[in-house]
């Protein structure tokens, strides 16, 4: 995952003599998704987007139950629930 753009971004705050902070790295794919779907970031700092978004409601591990401690999470789609009125029937009254 962009290995150039995280050396270089860990490089940075090394420089400047503080820690990593939340986007300060940002990969390629990510720099260039027009719906911004994709977060990347540290998950053990509790405060980063990225840790957020493996902790909602929404978030799933593709064989997280196998034990593989996949570095990906996904979000699941969002579906509006079906509407409460039946739809009418043309020509009938």
């Amino acid at each position: 995952m962009c290995i150039q753009r995280i050396v270089a971004g860990k490089d940075r705050a090394k420089d400047e003599k503080r820690p990593v902070r939340d986007g300060d790295i940002v990969t390629a794919c990510q720099q260039t998704c027009p719906t911004d779907a994709i977060t990347f970031g540290n998950l053990k700092d509790e405060g980063s987007a990225a840790s957020k978004l493996r902790h909602a409601p929404r978030a799933y591990q593709v064989l997280d139950e196998l034990g593989t401690r996949p570095g990906v999470t996904y979000l699941k789609k969002v579906v509006r629930e079906a509407e409460t009125k039946p739809a009418a029937i043309k020509g009938h009254a």
